[in-house]
């Protein structure tokens, strides 16, 4: 149990009705009203990044049903709100366009996708890889989310200003827009550009207006984060009103899916398996995030392993309700949090009124324009556009800068995968050149005790003694940085007789550098100079415990620098 805790895994199978059972009436009563609006922010949602993917709006309502059920009965977090997300839609969409399937496949396609994405993250599961996402700098992912923001907002104009959608990447959606000019139609660009204007009003201004009408506080905040729900009942019924000519989202189906997996040619499964797996990244990240964050504005706890499975169930229980990729998104989860959800068992409220509104109301969408879900997408966009990261990261540290830049560059001009590929690239490749040039520094002994480097410090050094100090863990990329400084400093020092490593910074040494530690002491033995160990720290002696090099440095490791000092000093006095 214990170990379960420290890798992550909430115990107990079923943590919301355990939760559930000791709430008091007033509480479960939060938990439903929390899931009923967000079953209300999320059905315009829903159909809109299903629109942003390419896909059906009834794609994007199917793709949420049973992941809430899922997270109902096992996901650990009170806010989790799964279903669609603007950033895992439009990588859904992009994946789908460079795929070369027939748009006949590209609905089995996406729900493929969403069982690719649940296999890898079940995967990484039973693997324990759920910190594989730490390989992903937060640099990169700042500056591929901002340049994915930018390309959802273009993908969007189109039925945003009443044109041609324009697929493609910036240069082509920038050249197809303006091409498009000519004609553009002002009334029903003007019913767009109204639309998000509104969106912005109710979520700027609303719960400020509420407040000074002396409505209470949270359900002020509750109803200027639901500007899509009001938007999308306010155009519902302007168009009762109002026959417009303009795109609409047309005839929905009535009622649930129909279970079933996707079937695709195992060349179509090939091909999109790649793109699962960074789809598959991006949704874990997205989900662990955003409940990290708001749990640790309460002092929860949080459990990333059982996240990581639970996603990865959401994702297959999508495909098998003809959906698409899902994750959860902070701005559900934030609404939640306001609604006061109590429990996991919130979604399950959502799954049910999302189950009503299939069955019974699908037939107040048909002339739901276009314009109001490019609006909504649109808004959803422009929350993740910030360039404060980059400027962070510039002060800090270029190298991070760099891969911002080079994953926002990447999006624009290649594409969304292609992007986050060059950006993860760079990244891994600055984290293995900072790795291959450690700091690494000789060390003496300071009059009053305690061990210094020379250079800043003013310290003892017997002349027949070198003490180097390694800063990080000893492997294939270092290892090389470590025999050029022993090898230098000899070169420096001619009356060197002894070498002392002091392994107090070292926590692992791969099989490369054990290999180069042997090389190093054979050499130096033939120079007639003796390779000591000092300060070795528990895993690392644990490691060596069964190597030939630990048996030949027994009698050659010192418990700490001061004992190792201590023994070279008495040493040198001797010889006086």
């Amino acid at each position: 149990m214990a170990k379960d805790r420290a890798e992550g895994e909430v115990p107990g199978r079923f943590p919301g009705i355990i939760r559930w059972r000791s709430l008091s009436t007033s509480e479960r009563i939060a938990d439903v009203v929390a899931g009923l609006i967000i079953a209300a922010l999320l059905v315009p949602q829903a159909m809109a990044y299903a629109g942003l993917a390419g896909l059906p709006p009834q794609m994007g309502l199917y793709s949420a049903v049973l992941p809430l059920l899922a997270y109902a009965l096992f996901g650990s977090s009170r806010v989790v709100s799964m279903g669609p997300m603007a950033l895992s839609a439009l990588l859904v969409g992009s994946t789908l366009q460079h795929s070369g399937l027939a748009p006949s496949q590209l609905t089995a396609a996406a729900s493929t996708l969403a069982l690719l994405v649940g296999g890898w993250l079940l995967l990484f599961y039973a693997l324990r890889l759920g910190r594989l996402i730490d390989f992903v700098s937060p640099a990169v992912m700042q500056g591929f989310t901002v340049a994915s923001a930018l390309m959802i907002m273009l993908s969007q104009m189109g039925d945003w200003l009443g044109l041609e959608g324009v697929r493609g990447d910036l240069i082509d959606q920038l050249v197809g827009l303006w091409q498009q000019l000519p004609e553009l139609n002002i009334g029903i660009a003007l019913i767009g550009v109204v639309a998000l204007l509104l969106l912005w009003m109710v979520k700027r201004w609303l719960p400020t207006a509420l407040l000074a009408l002396k409505v209470p506080s949270t359900v002020a905040q509750l109803l200027g984060r639901c500007g899509p729900a009001i938007l999308m009942v306010l155009a519902i019924a302007a168009m009762q009103v109002w026959a417009l000519p303009m795109a609409k989202v047309g005839s929905i189906p009535a009622g649930l899916p129909s279970l079933a997996l996707p079937l695709l040619s195992w060349s179509a499964v090939s091909a999109l398996l790649l793109p699962a797996l960074g789809i598959a990244l991006v949704n874990y990240v997205s989900a662990v995030s955003v409940s990290e964050a708001l749990a640790a504005r309460s002092r929860e706890a949080t459990y990333p392993l059982r996240e990581l499975w639970v996603l990865g169930l959401c994702n297959l229980l999508a495909a098998l309700s003809r959906g698409f990729p899902v994750t959860s998104g902070l701005g559900r989860a934030a609404v939640s949090e306001t609604a006061g959800a109590r429990t996991p068992l919130s979604s399950l409220f959502s799954a049910l009124a999302l189950i009503a509104v299939m069955a019974w109301l699908t037939g107040l969408f048909v002339d739901l324009p276009r314009a109001v879900l490019a609006a909504i997408v649109i808004q959803a966009a422009a929350g993740l556009m910030s360039f404060s990261s980059l400027v962070s990261c510039w002060r800090y540290s270029r190298a991070d800068a760099c891969a911002w830049l080079a994953a926002f560059a990447g999006v624009l001009l290649f594409g969304v995968m292609p992007g986050l590929g060059v950006g993860v690239g760079l990244s891994l490749a600055l984290l293995l050149a900072r790795n291959s040039k450690p700091y690494i520094d000789e060390i003496g002994r300071l009059p009053e005790g305690g061990f210094r480097n020379p250079e800043r410090f003013q310290v003892d050094i017997p002349a027949h003694l070198l003490m180097v100090r390694p800063g990080s863990d000893l492997n294939f990329a270092n290892m090389g940085a470590l025999e050029r400084f022993v090898n230098t400093h000899l070169a420096q020092r001619r009356d060197v007789e002894h070498v002392v490593l002091v392994m107090s910074g070292v926590l692992y040494i791969d099989g490369a550098a054990l290999g180069a530690l042997e090389r190093l002491d054979d050499r130096l033995h033939g120079q007639g100079i003796t390779l000591w160990l000092a300060e070795l720290r528990a895993p690392v002696r644990d490691q060596l415990s069964s190597t030939a090099f630990q048996t030949s440095h027994q009698s050659r490791t010192f418990f700490s620098a001061e004992e190792a000092w201590q023994y070279f000093a008495v040493r040198r006095s001797l010889s006086y």
